[in-house]
């Protein structure tokens, strides 16, 4: 693997790192059962921490972020066959896990971080959870609980932090597959080259041997 690999390698393995230690707030949102308000505390902490923290924790983060895209780019500018797959399907994959970073974390930490702004309400995915709790109670005929209005209720602030738990393990599903095709591709490199190796030697072996056959001619 060359210093591009590395980038993209050592980009990814931080992210891994990042997520794994939001992992220890996350499980306990989405998969225990029932749901202690301590874990609703601990895992909101952790991500306004995050958001509210010195300058340097978000820019080391998309330094890290910037450093990977650098060397998928930086890959699949050799456009090789095997570049424009393995290494175009890795950005494609990384730039997922982009996505879905600045398209669902960031909004939600920072609805959590100002849980009053109505703004941000009205463009996270709490908006589209009212509307459908509205459809709901229309058609019930005033049956149903009615959608919630104004400020994020505490049962909204629980499924915001839910939404950041599970983005978590999509990006994580998504740079594991970054992981998979960047060694995928490694291991195709080096098969390669081995090939074009042993083909060498048969070459330079029957050389020699031709070589040898004509002076006992002679």
């Amino acid at each position: 693997m060359g210093f591009r690999s590395g980038f993209v390698i050592s980009s990814v393995s931080f992210l891994f790192g990042v997520i794994f230690i939001a992992s220890i707030y996350d499980f306990p949102m989405l998969f225990y059962s029932p749901l202690e308000p301590s874990s609703v505390e601990a895992a909101e902490k952790f991500y306004l921490s995050m958001f509210n923290g010195p300058t340097a924790i978000p820019a080391l983060l998309h330094g890290m972020v910037a450093l990977g895209l650098i060397g998928l780019i930086a890959k699949l500018h050799r456009w090789t066959e095997m570049a424009k797959y393995f290494d175009g399907g890795s950005l494609v994959l990384f730039m997922g896990a982009v996505c879905m970073y600045g398209g669902v974390t960031i909004p939600n930490i920072k609805l959590l971080n100002d849980p009053t702004n109505e703004s941000l309400i009205s463009r996270s995915a709490l908006q589209t959870q009212r509307e459908a709790q509205a459809s709901l109670f229309t058609s019930s005929e005033g049956k149903a609980q009615p959608p919630p209005t104004g400020p994020m209720t505490p049962d909204e602030r629980v499924s915001t932090i839910r939404i950041l738990g599970a983005t978590n393990v999509i990006c994580v599903a998504l740079l594991a597959g970054v992981v998979i095709l960047q060694v995928s591709e490694w291991w195709m490199e080096r098969s390669e080259k081995l090939e074009a190796e042993q083909r060498r030697q048969k070459a330079a072996a029957a050389l020699s041997k031709v070589g040898a056959e004509s002076k006992k001619d002679q």
